[in-house]
């Protein structure tokens, strides 16, 4: 709870489309004192709000969440108790190292470690991907910290368009449950975290304890469909319609791609009825929406590749599930990835000796 209310304190680290709709879900609720790191767009939010137009929601002008800082080293200096670090920034594990979710995290971590170590800090992911916990679990000892690491499995269509100007063309369906299905502590700072976001009527919020499963699901859409309408670098429906007859998209590689996914999730267990392919598909011909991977190489932003991809063909490899669909997507991803990489300096290529010649940590 805050020094200044008895509602618990949420921290919403990523302005983007995804973590504004969050951070409003919780504000409009009412249940929580709400908290943003806002980096690029600090001076204008400041001054005028963000520009909300939501399908769950309608039309908001001007809105502020209770308080703004322009990084996590600035909430962290505040004094501020935050119980719930609700992480909504891409997972780019293979960019800067400052840009990863453990140095993200970290100051807000310790500030809240220095100022009540017996209670408890939650860091909620609301991210794409698979194993995205282990860095965490790496670098913060959930004992020594007093630490919830729980799962935010988010479907929902939002789009930062500019500056404080947010656009949700499909609703927000949120699943929220710690990795650890038997963490029993976990299970309720993600029922209390369920009672902070839902807004009855407009979002969907549940807990889901199969975060395996809800994870691996989230893959059929987002190991095929991210990756085509960023290479082709266009919206999905486009990315369908276009295709040789407007079926060869989803024939000979949606299709073949999600199959992969189901055997590869089915090789740990997880076992995805085929039928869900269909879900994400209707999606797709019914929506008109840009994935995230294609709007962050349009604005020149490293992608979350390695999680959404990467990741799964790791497992594919260690036990033994054929992928040929999934890796010539990751493979040609790469090469993009390195382009975005190039244009930001984090690496370099010397045309003379023809290779790399500046990895920039």
């Amino acid at each position: 709870m805050s020094a200044e209310s008895s509602k618990p304190s949420c921290l919403v680290i990523g302005a983007g489309g995804v973590g504004v709709i969050a951070a409003y879900s919780l504000f409009r609720a009412d249940r929580s004192e709400v908290s943003m790191v806002v980096r690029s767009d600090y001076d204008h939010v400041v001054k005028q709000g963000y520009s909300i137009d939501s399908c769950d929601y309608g039309t908001i002008e001007n809105w502020k969440p209770h308080r703004l800082y322009k990084t996590a080293e600035a909430a962290s200096a505040s004094g501020q108790f935050f119980d719930f670090i609700v992480v909504t920034v891409k997972n780019i594990p293979d960019g800067p190292k400052d840009s990863t979710v453990h140095e993200i995290v970290r100051p807000v971590v310790d500030s809240n470690h220095a100022l009540d170590p017996t209670r408890t800090t939650s860091v909620l992911l609301i991210q794409n991907g698979l194993d995205i916990e282990k860095e965490l679990l790496e670098h913060f000892d959930p004992n020594e910290y007093n630490l919830s690491i729980l799962s935010g499995v988010q479907l929902i269509g939002s789009t930062k368009l500019g500056a404080g100007k947010i656009v949700q063309k499909g609703q927000d369906r949120l699943s929220v449950a710690p990795f650890d299905n038997t963490d029993v502590k976990g299970v309720e700072r993600a029922k209390l975290f369920i009672t902070l976001y839902s807004n009855k009527g407009h979002n969907l919020v549940d807990c889901e304890p199969n975060v395996k499963y809800t994870r691996w699901r989230k893959l059929l859409y987002n190991a095929v469909v991210n990756p085509t309408a960023a290479l082709a670098q266009l919206d999905a429906t486009r990315c369908l319609k276009f295709s040789n007859g407007g079926m060869s998209t989803e024939n000979c590689i949606w299709r073949p791609g999600m199959m992969e996914i189901i055997a590869i999730a089915a090789s740990e267990g997880v076992t995805i009825d085929p039928k869900e392919m269909d879900f994400f598909l209707d999606i797709t011909k019914s929506m008109m929406h840009k994935p995230s991977m294609c709007v962050d190489y349009e604005k020149g932003q490293l992608m979350e590749l390695e999680v959404i991809l990467g990741n799964p063909l790791k497992v594919a490899e260690r036990n033994g599930v054929p992928a040929p669909t999934l890796s010539v997507l990751y493979h040609l991803m790469t090469i993009l990835q390195g382009k975005i990489k190039e244009s930001k300096g984090i690496v370099r290529f010397d045309e003379e000796i023809m290779d790399i010649a500046k990895v920039v940590e």
